[in-house]
Order: C-alpha cells, then sequence, then structure tokens
C-alpha cells in the first residue's frame, strides 16, 4: 500500500510539472486509463500512452461527469490535481 501511494505522489508530482495531457482513452481498469498523448505535430510523432491513475480529488466535466461514463475513444484533457 505504501509502494502505490508513493507511486501515485510521484506521478502526480511528474503530472505537475508537465502540464495538461490532451488525447484519446484507449484502455480503462477499475482504477485508472491509459490515454493516447498525441502532439500538435502528431503525423510525424508516435503517440504517447500515459496512464492516469483517479485519486480522492479526481473531478470530472463535461459529457462523463464521472469514472464510470469515461468511454475507450472519448477525447479528455487531464489537469494535474493540486495537492
Amino acid at each position: 500500500m505504501k509502494r502505490l501511494l508513493g507511486l501515485l505522489a510521484v506521478s502526480m508530482l511528474f503530472l505537475t510539472a508537465c502540464g495538461n495531457y490532451k488525447g484519446t482513452v484507449i484502455e480503462k481498469t477499475d482504477t485508472s486509463f491509459i490515454l493516447e498523448v498525441t502532439s500538435d505535430n502528431s503525423e510525424t510523432e508516435t503517440p504517447v500512452h500515459e496512464e492516469i491513475h483517479l485519486i480522492d480529488p479526481t473531478k470530472f466535466r463535461g459529457s462523463a461527469s464521472s469514472f464510470e461514463e469515461l468511454k475507450e475513444g472519448d477525447r479528455v484533457t487531464v489537469v494535474p490535481a493540486k495537492l
């Protein structure tokens, strides 16, 4: 459990340093989803896959108002939580 919390904390710090992610949900698990992130120059670059873990302050806005409503193929913007 400590290891998972540590990994989550490091992931959130990394996301905070990197800014927002925009992409398409390509896979969902019980507590996370995989986001295919594309750059502005997506024709020449390979898409990057980022696993986004849910934490207590996670909020959903827009057409998916909860994690259960989030579907594969949805276009999303992930904004890091301020812990």
